[in-house]
């Protein structure tokens, strides 16, 4: 298939300009991919054999449903192929049981998604007359705001009183709400009652949800209150941040430019970073990775932050994600003359915040992609 790849682009980089500056990359991804899944294929046709001389042993002339999703769902076996293996040997699979296996796995998974709720909104339309909140977080830690909703178990409310859960909308927030691998701030707002904010997700609608505990008081739809971020956790969540800049850096000068970013958790003073590439790191490429990032920490390289347009982002050299939305105006973050990249995350001012990085593992997570924590 990976040969199919320049005709491909040749047909569609008109519409698709990414895809002949990333031929390379892609290549090398669908060729892993094949030879990875011939590999799962041969340990697959092992089991396959003993499976099918198990049925035989019995005097069947029907691979089970039971067996052929067993294929499936470990090994990777699409059913046709076990049908037609089935059938070069005198036998047919159930492909009823196959089909009941199937149905019974998309249950469980519509059940875990369920149980995970809709990050802290449960569905609830807000209407489209009540705005977008604004975010102040870049530049403050407080603010005053207006509350503009309240929802428990999935209902709006007018008020809620001391040891209630809810989720809180506020009109502007210095809460950064989990986006980019950046998990969200914590702390109170504060009006007739304290809110402890535990959790920020941003919905559709521009929305920032704050998910929390009212310790005392009451709080009710109108009120104005007050933001406060834990301050102490955002500045480890920001040295982490950056860190995590530098090291998508690092990585991409000692590995090569294939490395891209393919998912981030940033945490107070600790992150794990997603990436593009095709075998393990060496001992020493993983040195020379951490002492770079080391260097740039010590060299104390301001960090500038930007608005500008995305064509203009992309002249600077700002490294967006393929497949990401962005808006008319984007942020762009450089730190010296090591990294350049979009990102609406908060961040030091200067690289010397961070103080010291460590890489503690480095480890495969699928095909092609590799984890440090």
């Amino acid at each position: 298939l990976f040969d199919v790849v320049g005709t491909v682009i040749h047909e569609n980089e008109t519409a698709y300009p990414d895809l002949r500056e990333k031929q390379a990359y892609i290549t090398k991804v669908i060729r892993t991919e094949e030879e990875n899944f011939a590999r799962t294929i041969d340990g697959g046709m092992k089991i396959y054999q003993e499976l099918l001389s198990a049925h035989k042993e019995k005097g069947e002339s029907v691979f089970s449903g039971a067996d052929a999703f067993k294929l499936y769902d470990t090994y990777g076996f699409p059913i046709d192929l076990t049908a037609e293996m089935a059938e070069e040997e005198g036998m047919q699979v159930d492909r009823e049981g196959f089909d009941q296996m199937m149905e019974e796995q998309r249950v469980r998974a519509r059940k875990a998604r369920e149980a995970l709720g809709d990050l802290g909104w449960a569905g609830i339309e807000f209407g489209s007359e009540m705005p977008a909140t604004e975010f102040v977080g870049y530049e403050q830690d407080k603010t005053s705001a207006k509350v503009l909703a309240i929802v428990v178990d999935g209902e709006l409310r007018d008020e809620i009183v001391a040891g209630a859960e809810a989720t809180v909308v506020l009109d502007q927030t210095t809460f950064y709400a989990e986006m980019g691998g950046q998990v969200a701030d914590h702390g109170t707002i504060t009006g007739g009652g304290t809110f402890q904010v535990r959790d920020v997700q941003k919905n559709k609608g521009g929305k920032f949800l704050h998910v929390g505990v009212l310790e005392n008081g009451v709080l009710k739809v109108g009120d104005s209150v007050e933001t406060a971020i834990d301050t102490e956790r955002r500045k480890a969540v920001r040295r982490a941040h950056s860190a995590t800049h530098l090291l998508d850096a690092a990585l991409k000068k000692v590995l090569g430019d294939h490395v891209h970013q393919a998912g981030s958790l940033v945490e107070p003073d600790r992150l794990r970073f997603d990436f593009t590439h095709f075998s393990a790191m060496t001992a020493e490429e993983l040195k020379k990775v951490e002492e770079l990032v080391n260097q740039e920490i010590q060299a104390g390289l301001d960090v500038v932050t930007q608005e500008m347009s995305l064509d203009e982002a992309k002249k600077t050299g700002a490294m967006a994600l393929f497949g990401e939305k962005y808006g008319e105006k984007v942020r762009v973050v450089k730190m010296g003359d090591f990294s350049t990249e979009l990102c609406g995350g908060t961040h030091v001012a200067n690289t010397g915040a961070v103080h010291a990085f460590k890489i503690l593992s480095e480890a495969g997570i699928a095909a092609g992609v590799r984890r440090i924590e």
